[in-house]
């Protein structure tokens, strides 16, 4: 796609029709894409000298970029220079630019941006308050992720399963087992229903408490409420049904799996299937 769009540009050239900011922008996204930042670098760099002026579209695209690839310095210069080129901020470039403060552990950058965001007068939305979320559960911060979510709801934003999957993930990161289990048994009360990641999460930290036999129950209800489980699901219940050497339930749900098609691409697995063969 990139190739193509690369065909055109070069046909409007030969055909001395420049491309303007919405082409170019167009360009920075699809090389980001396919995580060719720095040709997305050098379109946005090049924009000034055909008499461009590169928008917040611009910069919030080239932010987003290297906050994906880890290159939050970069980000940061660019997100610096926003106001200087006399553009405002807008929700996105700030989401993106907090997103990649938190990845790499800045926790109190990351809050301190979230509040300059606030200064600017810039209304958080439900994406920024799940990067937020996120943010403070991947370094540890569960009370000041439940704290920010009770923010977010006195603000008149409601959590979606996002952010409900994003707590409870975090919650069982940090062995609090018993906390993201009364969240999760809460979601219908609050009109959603658990997805597939949520399940997978329970699942996998019941079996890593040695409550296999609840992780098993949780299973059936998981297919009940019509959330089949996938791949993931599946291996993190026979990775721990092997580590305690329960082979032959191990067994049966690799061929559960197999039924429904799902790749055996799980050494354990593997060994799993050896291991019935030898017996």
């Amino acid at each position: 796609m990139v190739k193509e769009a690369e065909d055109v540009v070069e046909i409007m050239m030969q055909r001395n029709i420049s491309p303007d900011t919405v082409t170019c922008n167009a360009m920075i996204d699809g090389y980001i894409l396919v995580g060719q930042i720095d040709k997305a670098r050098k379109v946005f760099d090049s924009m000034s000298g055909r008499g461009l002026k590169p928008s917040i579209i611009s910069y919030s695209t080239l932010v987003n970029g290297y906050c994906k690839k880890g290159k939050v310095e970069e980000a940061w210069g660019l997100f610096l220079e926003v106001p200087r080129k006399g553009l405002d901020y807008d929700i996105v470039t700030y989401t993106s630019m907090l997103q990649g403060l938190f990845r790499e552990g800045r926790c109190a950058d990351g809050l301190k941006l979230f509040k300059d965001m606030q200064a600017h007068q810039l209304i958080p939305n439900l994406v920024t308050y799940n990067t937020l979320l996120k943010g403070l559960c991947m370094n540890k911060q569960i009370a000041e992720a439940f704290s920010f979510l009770h923010i977010m709801e006195d603000k008149g934003v409601s959590p979606d399963l996002t952010t409900y999957s994003i707590l409870i993930h975090g919650l069982c990161k940090d062995g609090k087992l018993e906390i993201a289990r009364n969240l999760f048994n809460s979601l219908p009360s609050k009109g959603l229903q658990p997805n597939i990641q949520i399940y997978t999460t329970i699942i996998g930290s019941l079996c890593q408490e040695g409550l296999v036999e609840e992780a098993k129950r949780l299973l059936i209800e998981m297919e009940k409420s019509g959330c089949a489980p996938d791949i993931v699901t599946y291996n993190v219940l026979i990775n721990c049904l092997l580590k305690r050497n329960e082979l032959s339930e191990a067994k049966t749900f690799l061929h559960e799996m197999c039924r429904r098609g799902l790749p055996l691409d799980s050494i354990e697995a593997m060994n799993i299937a050896l291991g019935a063969v030898a017996r």
